[in-house]
C-alpha cells in the first residue's frame, strides 16, 4: 500500500480533510478476478467507432475489462454501482474537485496528486448549468496509475464535439456524461486516449459507465487515431488505467453521497 505523504497544516484545516484519512474502498472480488484473468477478447470490447451504443439500453457485451485491440490501440471499461448518488452529484464532482488539489487528493489519497482546473470561472459561474460547467474545460492532472506520477492533461468535452449524440444526455438513456481528450503535457508526445464517463439512473442511485480508448485523440475536430499502424501499445497501459478505475471510482461512490451533501455549497 502506497504511503500517504502527510497534510500541511493549512490542507488539515481543510472541511473535507478528513476523507483523506479513510481506508481505500476494497475492489469487489468479482472485479478483481476479471482483472487477475488478463484481458478479454478483443470481440467483446465496443469499437471507438461504436460509441454511441452506449445510449442503447441495457448492456453491451463487455461491462468490465481490458484489452489491446487488434489495431494497437488499448481499450477499457467498468461498470460502477453508486448507491445513493445522483447525477447532479455526478456532475458536481466533476466541477468540484478540480478548484483545490486536496479534492482530488481525497478521491484516492494513495495515487492522486492534483487535479487543477484551467478554468475556475466557468465552473463558479452561477449561469452555466451543473451538467456544463465542466464542459469545455482544461484539467492539468498529476497521479500514478502504476509506473509513477504522470502529468496528464484532459481536455474535457461537450459530448458532442467528441461525437456523440448530445441530445440524449439528460434522458433515461444518459442521465450524465462527462468526456474528455486527454494527452501528456507535450501535445503529440506520449499516450493520448479519449475517456468518457456515462452515468444512467438505476433503483436506489445510479450506474457509471466508464470507456476509454487509448490511442486515439481528437484533431480538428475529428476523434482519430493517433497511433501509427503497426505500433501497440503496450499491455500495461490499458491494464494499469483499468486497475486504477476499479479503485478509484469503487471509492468515489463510497465517498461522494456524504462529501456531496456537506460540501455542495462550498465553491
Amino acid at each position: 500500500m502506497p504511503a500517504r505523504p502527510q497534510l500541511k497544516p493549512e490542507e488539515r484545516a481543510l472541511s473535507y480533510a478528513k476523507y483523506y484519512d479513510l481506508p481505500i474502498t476494497p475492489i469487489p472480488p468479482e472485479k478483481l478476478a476479471v482483472l487477475q484473468a488478463g484481458p478479454i477478447d478483443p470481440k467483446l470490447a465496443l469499437p471507438i467507432e461504436r460509441r454511441n451504443d452506449l445510449f442503447n439500453p441495457g448492456y453491451l457485451d463487455c461491462e468490465v475489462g481490458w484489452c489491446v485491440m487488434e489495431n494497437g490501440t488499448g481499450y477499457l471499461a467498468n461498470l460502477t454501482p453508486m448507491p445513493g448518488v445522483t447525477p447532479e452529484m455526478f456532475n458536481w464532482w466533476f466541477a468540484w474537485h478540480g478548484l483545490e488539489d486536496m479534492r482530488y487528493r481525497i478521491w484516492d489519497p494513495e495515487d492522486h496528486f492534483y487535479a487543477r482546473q484551467q478554468n475556475p470561472e466557468r465552473i463558479k459561474d452561477p449561469g452555466v448549468p451543473m451538467r456544463e460547467k465542466n464542459w469545455g474545460t482544461v484539467h492539468f492532472v498529476l497521479e500514478d496509475i502504476g509506473p509513477g506520477p504522470d502529468e496528464l492533461v484532459l481536455n474535457f468535452q461537450y459530448p458532442h464535439v467528441l461525437g456523440y449524440d448530445e441530445d440524449k444526455v439528460g434522458t433515461p438513456a444518459c442521465a450524465a456524461m462527462q468526456c474528455a481528450n486527454g494527452h501528456g503535457p507535450v501535445p503529440g508526445q506520449g499516450v493520448a486516449a479519449i475517456m468518457t464517463h456515462m452515468v444512467r439512473e438505476i433503483e436506489g442511485g445510479v450506474e457509471l459507465r466508464s470507456r476509454f480508448w487509448i490511442g486515439y485523440g481528437l484533431v480538428n475536430g475529428q476523434v482519430v487515431k493517433l497511433l501509427p499502424d503497426g505500433v501497440q501499445v503496450p499491455k500495461e497501459a490499458p491494464m494499469g488505467l483499468f486497475a486504477h478505475n476499479l479503485k478509484e471510482f469503487g471509492h468515489l461512490a463510497a465517498i461522494l453521497p456524504s462529501l456531496y451533501a456537506e460540501e455542495k455549497d462550498n465553491w
